[in-house]
C-alpha cells in the first residue's frame, strides 16, 4: 500500500513540474541569469505557490500564483483518486499533505553553462525530502495494533473501505514526518533551458527536464 502511495506522490510531483510554463524571451539569446531565474521560478511556483515576478511565466496571472499551483494539484488528485478508489476526505487530506510536502522541499539553483543550441545547462542542488523513510515499519505496527483491537470492524470493511482506512493512517504518519523534516545528502541535477521546438524565440525547459527535478525532490529511500 505504501509503495503504491509513494509512486502516486512522485507521479503527481513530476506531472506538476512538467506543466508547460514558458518564458517570454524574444529572439535574442537570453543571459545565463535569465536561465537560472526561470528554473528557480518554476520550482518556486510549484513548491511554494509564489515566485520572482520579474520572470515571465505564461498563463500565470498576477495574484493567482498559489491558485495556479493548487488547481494543478487538485486536477492531478482527481485522476489519482478515481484510479485508486480514494474517497473525498482521503483525497482532500492527500492534497493537503502534498502541498505541505512541496513547501518543505530544499533546492538551490546554481551555475548556468552555455550550450551549442543557444541555451544553458542549469545545475540545481537538491536535498531530497525524506517522506517514506521508516514508514513501512511504523505503518505495519499500527495496522497490527488495529487488527488486534478491532478485528471485526476491519474484516467487515469492503476492499475500498480498507484502502481508505489504511490511507488515512498513512497520511497521518506522513504529516507527522513533516513536523521534523529530514533530508538526504544534496544531489546535483543538470536541467537544460533552451529554445523550445515550434516556439520561435521562446525559451524554457522540456517535460523531460521537469521530470528530472520532480524525481529528485522527494527521497526514494524506504
Amino acid at each position: 500500500m505504501k509503495k503504491g502511495f509513494k509512486r502516486l506522490s512522485l507521479l503527481l510531483l513530476m506531472m506538476l513540474l512538467t506543466v508547460s510554463l514558458l518564458s517570454g524571451c524574444g529572439p535574442k539569446k537570453p543571459a545565463p541569469e535569465e536561465a537560472q531565474a526561470y528554473v528557480k521560478a518554476v520550482l518556486d511556483l510549484m513548491c511554494t505557490g509564489d515566485y520572482d515576478h520579474s520572470v515571465n511565466l505564461a498563463d500565470v496571472e498576477e495574484g493567482k500564483e498559489t491558485e495556479v499551483r493548487d488547481n494543478l494539484i487538485n486536477e492531478m488528485m482527481k485522476g489519482i483518486s478515481s484510479q485508486s478508489a480514494l474517497n473525498e476526505e482521503v483525497t482532500s487530506d492527500f492534497m493537503v499533505f502534498m502541498i505541505s510536502a512541496l513547501e518543505k522541499t530544499k533546492y538551490s539553483v546554481g551555475e548556468a553553462a552555455a550550450t551549442e543550441d543557444g541555451g544553458y545547462d542549469v545545475t540545481v542542488s537538491v536535498e531530497p525530502l525524506q517522506i517514506f523513510t521508516g514508514i513501512d515499519e511504523k505503518l505495519n505496527e499500527i495496522l497490527e495494533e488495529k487488527v488486534a483491537s478491532e478485528p471485526d470492524k476491519i474484516l467487515e470493511m469492503s476492499e475500498e473501505e480498507q484502502t481508505n482506512y489504511v490511507m488515512e493512517i498513512l497520511i497521518d504518519l506522513l504529516n507527522k514526518k513533516l513536523d521534523d523534516p529530514k533530508y538526504d545528502k544534496a544531489e546535483e541535477v543538470v536541467v537544460h533551458y533552451g529554445p523550445l521546438e515550434g516556439q520561435k524565440g521562446v525559451y524554457g525547459c522540456t517535460e523531460d527536464e521537469g521530470e528530472k527535478l520532480g524525481s529528485k525532490l522527494f527521497s526514494s529511500s524506504d
